[in-house]
């Protein structure tokens, strides 16, 4: 394998944006993580929509307490539902990614969040990609074999909104500094949504969630500002 070559970020975006606009339909997968925000996972889905890519998230379960856990350990399963990214039901789609892989249909895959490698699409599979696109915030199997890796951010390093099981979206603040070149994985997605389907957005995560919200049809009449401290329920 070849030794890795760092890139700035602007040259990075811009090498896989021409890559995803070149991209032939149905030859793209997405892989997002049910643990990013609504506002990362409503710009992925933008993505997604452009190329024509097949997309799902990866379920987490585990026992529920009947109290206060629930058995699903993502914290915005809903979130990926209603953004479009997540089958129904989580998961449905992993294996057909794993069987576009093997057969040679999907030739590019975007991984957010997430080692792939622990879902039935192996080290063997993610060799026959022509590209790998993969974003997270410490190595794994997967990382390692990406010809992109995107460095992001912690929850605790950015700003976001989460929606759990009840529908209810709260914020989160950042309270410390990314390390490195890493970046909130809403402040490039933005970019490379821009470069590649020339539809433009919003630059702050404020204005970005109220762009959101009028794109999608549960989030209608939510606001930032009318999200506050406590969170708001919205229309499952």
């Amino acid at each position: 394998m070849d030794a890795p070559v760092e890139l700035s970020w602007a040259t990075a975006l811009k090498e896989i944006s021409e890559k995803l606009k070149q991209a032939a339909s149905g030859s793209v997968a997405l892989i997002a993580s049910a643990r990013q925000t609504n506002e990362e996972l409503y710009l992925l889905s933008k993505l997604a929509a452009r190329v024509g890519a097949l997309t799902d998230s990866v379920p987490r379960q585990g026992q529920a307490d009947k109290l206060l856990l629930s058995a699903d350990r993502n914290p915005n399963s809903v979130g990926a539902e209603l953004t479009g990214i997540a089958a129904k039901p989580m998961g449905a789609n992993l294996g057909k990614i794993a069987d576009g892989i093997r057969s040679g249909t999907i030739k590019t895959l975007i991984v957010f969040g997430e080692d792939v490698t622990k879902t039935g699409i192996g080290p063997d599979l993610l060799g026959r990609l022509e590209t790998l696109i993969v974003s997270d915030i410490l190595p794994n199997t997967t990382t390692s074999q990406a010809q992109y890796l995107l460095p992001g951010c912690a929850h605790a390093e950015k700003r976001g909104t989460f929606t759990n099981r009840k529908g209810r979206v709260q914020k989160f603040m950042k309270a410390v500094e990314a390390p490195g070149e890493a970046r909130p994985e809403w402040e490039f997605l933005h970019e490379l949504v821009f470069t590649t389907t020339r539809q433009n957005g919003y630059a702050s995560i404020e204005g970005l969630f109220n762009q959101m919200t009028a794109e999608i049809p549960a989030f209608k009449r939510l606001s930032w500002a009318g999200v506050g401290d406590l969170g708001t329920t919205a229309a499952l």
